[in-house]
């Protein structure tokens, strides 16, 4: 069995998936106050034995400084008890991976920067935090998805691309799948850090 989770990003997630990659449930939430027992209730649920779980991995930033907190105590604590290494992606990789799938190659991508205004990709593929303001000047008419970041963000945008989010959880796995195992699930709470 596969978990994965996601708390950078609204809607926050998490999935259990069969070993052929088959999503058995999920559940997405918007209160970001009650991750924790959000998570929690959820594996409890499904009553997980030590011989199913044999991955888990999830989004490791940037994002808010609490709810990436309690994404790596989760995961760390799987990794723990079922002796299994933790998977994690940054959230601009996950997105790339989103917006190929959805056929929005060309399409530049937004993050929320949880200090001040947004990140977006560089020609290096690197993540560069400006203002809300910078962005719009920089990007203006140009086609943008800001699906991710929060409505007073995303509002100063006039040109968005709105995607059917139906298959979040499974390129969420397909992503951390491409990525090297870690001993434990260390948060990017800003990147470059602040």
């Amino acid at each position: 069995m596969k978990f994965i989770l996601n708390t950078s990003l609204d809607p926050h997630f998490c999935a259990l998936f069969d070993a052929q990659d088959v999503l058995i449930d999920s559940l997405r939430w918007t209160n970001r106050k009650r991750t924790g027992q959000i998570v929690w209730d959820f594996l409890e649920k499904h009553e997980i034995s030590e011989k199913e779980m044999n991955f888990v991995g999830g989004i490791s930033g940037p994002g808010g400084f609490s709810n990436l907190r309690v994404a790596s105590g989760i995961l760390n604590a799987l990794s723990l008890k079922f002796d299994i290494p933790v998977y994690l992606v940054r959230a601009d990789f996950f997105l790339k991976k989103f917006l190929e799938k959805n056929n929005k190659t060309s399409a530049k991508f937004l993050l929320n920067s949880f200090s001040n205004g947004v990140f977006y990709c560089d020609k290096n593929n690197d993540l560069v935090r400006i203002t809300v303001e910078e962005a719009v000047k920089k990007f203006g008419e140009n086609e943008i998805f800001t699906g991710f970041l929060p409505e007073e963000k995303s509002e100063n945008f006039l040109k968005k691309i709105t995607l059917n989010l139906k298959n979040l959880e499974q390129i969420l796995l397909e992503s951390l799948k491409e990525t090297e195992p870690q001993l434990q699930f260390v948060p990017d709470y800003e990147f470059p850090a602040v």
